[in-house]
């Protein structure tokens, strides 16, 4: 996609993306966590999406967090409160209190506490979603442009990556963690 598609063009790539997923199934617990794309024979799911967040909640996040969402950041916690896909391979932090128990996604706020500790993360900067795989960190706010993110080394904040704001980042990370598993499974 390139680097001029709307907010809303990456928002309805996103749904798509999700849509032919959901073709594998879905379920959508009471809580409202959303489950989708069930291993065949196992009782085991891709994906979790969160429910959305609420203006309060977004703001009790930035409380806790300390630094203001970027728009684009706060635009996507009103749609979805945090995602798990590929059992982990690609999360975007979230805040969910729901019932004990239920599936819920890595907590934004501990994970900037986290990163706060080793101290290359400027002040203003939040750390949103994380790759499992080489554990690298997607940031919002650390350029002059707040909604521009960068993916870092979770160890030293060296920039491995860069998306005009967030609904782009997580467009471009669904599509080539689907590409990749596409490829994976034509291979298998």
């Amino acid at each position: 996609m390139n680097a001029t598609a709307s907010k809303t063009e990456h928002i309805v790539r996103i749904q798509d993306l999700l849509d032919r997923w959901r073709e594998l199934g879905s379920l959508r617990l009471a809580c409202g966590v959303e489950l989708i794309g069930r291993v065949p024979d196992e009782d085991v799911w891709l994906h979790a999406m969160f429910p959305p967040l609420d203006a309060a909640a977004i703001g009790v996040l930035q409380r806790k967090i300390g630094v203001p969402l970027p728009t684009s950041l706060r635009v996507f916690y009103r749609c979805c409160g945090g995602l798990s896909l590929f059992c982990g391979m690609f999360e975007m932090f979230g805040r969910y209190d729901g019932p004990s128990g239920a599936p819920s996604p890595k907590d934004i706020v501990r994970s900037n506490h986290q990163l706060d500790v080793l101290g290359w993360m400027p002040p203003g900067a939040v750390a949103f979603a994380q790759n499992s795989w080489d554990m690298s960190v997607h940031v919002a706010g650390m350029c002059a442009d707040r909604d521009e993110v960068v993916r870092c080394d979770w160890r030293t904040g060296a920039v491995i990556e860069r998306h005009p704001n967030v609904l782009a980042c997580i467009d471009a990370r669904l599509h080539r963690i689907d590409a990749m598993q596409a490829s994976v499974s034509s291979r298998g």
